[in-house]
Formats: structure tokens, sequence, C-alpha cells
């Protein structure tokens, strides 16, 4: 039996799987921009303390400031969507010095590490390996800058500044998705062409046994906050993003584990 997690049910054979996508494909498409996503629905990358680590892509980073890493393209999340290089340019641009910086999706008084006002957004294009993984090719990055004098969360910064790793989590909505279906049949025509066009860019695929289809996000829009938060629910989140070439030996391998087993770990 194949589970589809979009439908809630499961299916024997692929073509049946296929059939009711294909069917359904509106519905499926209009439920998932209606969703506000957290990273309950399984969507992060990571957190970057700029004392000992640097993404070398971005120029002048200042010690002063912290630099959370909230969101990624080209990776095959568990929910099975791809954000796209420039899905990220609008909000970025919309929502600098208007989105909050929290505590676990927290949007209460006691949970804000920093105000809109001290929150600046940065979109990057990096090396995954500046991301602490092993995969080829770039990602376009959106990360936070905000000033060290302007978080007002005292746990937040001291678990920051005794050199401890958090993770982040966007909060989103999608402004435009296309289906992405593995089948040569003709009434998947512009599925299929959307699944060639993308699949090579996915920088995670021999993370999986087959990817039969998916969501490619052509445009997203972060929503209200981004969090801090322990926990992601995206296997590229490792504790330590990026490092300076005095403190990691790039030639060094990064050892990679299955999203299935990383779900599993974290018990989400």
């Amino acid at each position: 039996m194949i589970k589809c997690a979009e439908l809630n049910r499961e299916f024997e054979t692929k073509e049946l799987l296929f059939r009711a996508l294909r069917e359904n494909k509106k519905t499926i498409i209009a439920n998932k921009k209606s969703e506000v996503k957290t990273k309950d629905n399984k969507s992060v990358i990571g957190f970057m303390d700029m004392r000992s680590h640097t993404v070398k892509a971005i120029p002048n980073l200042d010690d002063d400031y912290i630099y959370p890493v909230i969101s990624n393209t080209n990776y095959l999340d568990s929910h099975g969507d791809v954000h796209l290089d420039g899905s990220m340019n609008r909000t970025a641009k919309n929502q600098s010095g208007k989105v909050y910086y929290v505590a676990d999706h927290k949007l209460e008084v006691d949970s804000v590490i920093a105000m809109p006002k001290d929150v600046e957004i940065l979109l990057e294009t990096c090396d995954w390996s500046d991301l602490g993984r092993n995969y080829k090719g770039t990602t376009e990055a959106m990360i936070f800058k905000i000033a060290k004098t302007n978080i007002i969360h005292d746990k937040f910064m001291g678990m920051v500044s005794k050199g401890n790793d958090l993770q982040n989590s966007i909060r989103m909505m999608y402004v435009d998705l296309a289906m992405a279906v593995n089948s040569q049949d003709p009434e998947f025509k512009d599925e299929y062409a959307t699944y060639l066009e993308v699949y090579p860019k996915i920088a995670n695929k021999d993370n999986f046994d087959g990817i039969d289809y998916f969501f490619a996000v052509k445009e997203l829009k972060i929503h209200m906050e981004g969090s801090a938060v322990l926990f992601g629910s995206n296997d590229a989140t490792p504790n330590n993003i990026g490092s300076s070439k005095d403190t990691q030996d790039k030639s060094e391998p990064v050892i990679d584990t299955s999203l299935a087993d990383f779900l599993k770990n974290i018990n989400i």
C-alpha cells in the first residue's frame, strides 16, 4: 500500500495514486495554499552562531549581530514540497522589518526574541557546504540579521552566548506552487514537465528510495514570524551551520542521515 498524506488515503498501486492526485489536484493545491505552516508542518532550517561559524557567501558579517537561518531552497522537505530559487524574493523585500523573531512559534509577549523593527531579512545564495551539508550546488537562504543589543529574550541570549546551537522554523504560507509527478502518461504532461525541471535541482534526492511526486513552490510568504526552536522537522538542520576556514577542514566528509531516521529520532 502507498500512503498519500495529501489525501490521507492509501493506494494499492502507483497508477491509482497518480489518478487520485490528478483528480484532486485543484483541491490539494488550494488546501496547501490555505495553510499556515510552522515546524509542526515540518518546515525549517537551522541557526547560525556567528561567534565561531560563518557563511562565506555573506559579506561583512558583524560579531555584534546574530544571523538565524530561517528557510532555504532546493530541498525536498518532509511534507513533499521544494522551495524554488526566487520563491522568497518578494517576501524578503516586503516583510523585512515587519516580522517578529520569537521562541517556539509562540506569538506571546514572553516569547518575543526581537521586535519587527529590529529584524532585517537577508536573502543570500550559499553553497550547501556553508550550511554544513555535503550536497552539491547552492541554495538560497532566508536569514534574519538582528543586533545582539536588540535581543530582549534573556534565556535565548543566554543559550546562544554559552555556545548552544539552536535551530529555526519559518511560519509561512504558499502563494504559488505546482504539482510534479514522475509519469509519462499524456494526462500528466504539465506535471511531468515540472518534475523534469525541478527534480535535478533537489539537493537531498539521494535520501529517498524514489520520488514519485512533490510540489514545487514558486512563491511563499513569511507570515508574522520566524522562530528559534530546539528541533526543526527538516534533516538539513545541523546544529553547527557553516564554518570558518580556521575552524573546520572542508575536506572532511559531512555525515548525513535519512529523513525518515531523523524524524523518528526527534519524535515530532
